[in-house]
């Protein structure tokens, strides 16, 4: 157990390190579920459950300082939890939830503390004392990387005997309401996604992909293939109409030139 809560750590480190030097994309779900399935020996599992909790989470958009779920840390434990307890998808996704819930007060309360260092970080700055400012840096991070590698490695090491207990003791029914539960949620994210992006001149695009899958069977990866044509194709298209567009203006511009020409002579 303490060898897959060190691994479990280091896989959260992980996830956040690609937010501390930039927004690498380790927090999303199909990446940070990958990472930790494959630190825990089951790479498979960790895609799938990954992959599943990547469409719940299409909806979570952080904007600026506001951060509704931390679906990175949600993500690793999800998955996490599925394969130490050998557990189905949609039990790795309902303890995703709450989990990406308590992250953000995580994270709030290392805002509280890195705030209190910006007078630090600005006296340096007005010192001209760079090694002071890079060492309080370094020292920030640290701090970061440690904090959230000491969630995840608390987390299975106190959480995983809890957890099981737990899933053993709920009734079948309400764990059978969960699953099912779960697998809406999919949806849930999908149609919050759709939300942002619907728009008129999309809509028969949507319906297009709906019917390759529902009565051609199709698959994700033969649509994806269509899909590709067809923004190849719209692209190429569009280019032409700019190019049709662009060059009666250029002729207008040229008249009007010849026309200032003859008035000046």
């Amino acid at each position: 157990m303490i060898v897959q809560a060190i691994l479990v750590g280091l896989a959260v480190a992980v996830e956040k390190a690609g937010d501390w030097w930039g927004s690498l994309g380790f927090n999303r779900p199909m990446i940070a579920g990958a990472v930790t399935g494959l630190l825990l020996g089951d790479l498979r599992q960790g895609i799938i459950i990954g992959a599943a909790l990547e469409l719940v989470y299409l909806g979570s958009i952080s904007l600026g300082g506001v951060m509704p779920q931390d679906y990175g840390l949600g993500s690793v434990f999800g998955a996490a939890f599925g394969i130490i307890l050998g557990q189905s998808t949609s039990v790795a996704i309902a303890l995703s939830l709450p989990i990406s819930m308590l992250g953000t007060l995580v994270y709030q309360l290392f805002k509280i503390w890195a705030t209190g260092l910006v007078s630090r970080f600005e006296k340096h700055l007005i010192n001209h004392n760079i090694k002071a400012f890079n060492r309080l840096w370094n020292i920030q991070t640290i701090v970061y990387l440690f904090m959230w590698f000491c969630v995840g490695f608390i987390g299975i090491a106190a959480g995983t005997n809890a957890i099981k207990a737990l899933l053993n003791v709920i009734p079948d029914v309400v764990m059978n309401s969960l699953t099912v539960a779960a697998g809406m949620l999919p949806a849930v994210g999908i149609a919050l996604l759709m939300i942002t992006l619907w728009n008129k001149e999309l809509a028969p695009w949507f319906f297009l992909g709906f019917a390759i899958v529902s009565f051609f069977k199709g698959t994700m990866i033969e649509v994806a293939f269509i899909g590709i044509a067809i923004a190849v194709l719209v692209a190429i298209s569009q280019i032409g109409k700019n190019k049709q567009t662009v060059q009666p203006q250029q002729s207008a511009a040229s008249t009007n030139d010849v026309e200032e020409d003859f008035f000046n002579e």
